[in-house]
């Protein structure tokens, strides 16, 4: 009897790149602040995101994007599910960024959702170029399955956990996560032209602010 081909049934999902999981977390900014900016209020946002990372081929993607109009109820609960995996993965990183390791908690959600996902087997090739053969899967309109290339991002980050230049935004009210790429590994913000320029400012105020003082 002939092997079974795997990958005949299996849908192709290209490999993430490494920062695609602090992209997702980052849908929620200045979480320092009194009221963080949201980009993500309901399943079409998640959707929209996808898409614009490049995964609304998935057979996940086109599942799910029926869901709030014909199972509104269900679209909210596969919502929820995809904010709670997104804060598992902020934290995650977060505690990485400061060189200590994920909650025990954290760790074993993120074991969950990836057990729940489709396992990368195989690589297969096509028309748009080579990715990974996932089947399987425990739900096909769960959240692990939808944000399936997110997952794997973070996994690939927490096995290199030491060897990524991952940071935290200095900025107390961004708290942005980002890879630090400059020559002298010691970027502390998340972008120089917003946060960088703020906190300077804030320097220059204090700084002025402490000398009239002493001047009366």
């Amino acid at each position: 009897m002939p092997p079974r081909d795997r990958t005949a049934a299996a849908a192709s999902i290209r490999a993430p790149r490494e920062d695609l999981c602090l992209d997702f977390a980052n849908t929620l900014s200045w979480r320092g602040s009194a009221a963080p900016t949201e980009a993500l209020h309901g399943l079409p946002d998640v959707l929209g995101w996808l898409e614009r990372a490049g995964y609304h081929g998935m057979p996940a993607w086109s599942a799910a994007s029926a869901l709030p109009q014909r199972h509104p109820k269900r679209a909210a609960h596969l919502f929820a599910d995809a904010i709670a995996l997104r804060e598992v993965i902020y934290r995650c990183c977060a505690v990485m960024a400061s060189g200590e390791a994920a909650t025990r908690p954290d760790f074993a959600r993120l074991n969950q959702a990836l057990e729940a996902a489709p396992e990368r087997h195989t690589l297969v090739g096509g028309t748009g170029g080579y990715g990974w053969a996932a089947e399987g899967g425990a739900d096909p309109l769960s959240a692990a399955l939808l944000l399936v290339p997110v997952l794997w991002s973070m996994a690939d980050l927490l096995c290199r956990a030491g060897d990524v230049p991952l940071r935290q935004c200095a900025n107390e009210t961004c708290r942005w996560l980002f890879f630090d790429r400059s020559k002298a590994g010691t970027r502390r913000w998340c972008d120089m032209a917003s946060c960088g320029n703020r906190a300077k400012a804030q320097r220059h105020y204090r700084s002025r602010h402490q000398g009239a003082e002493r001047l009366r």
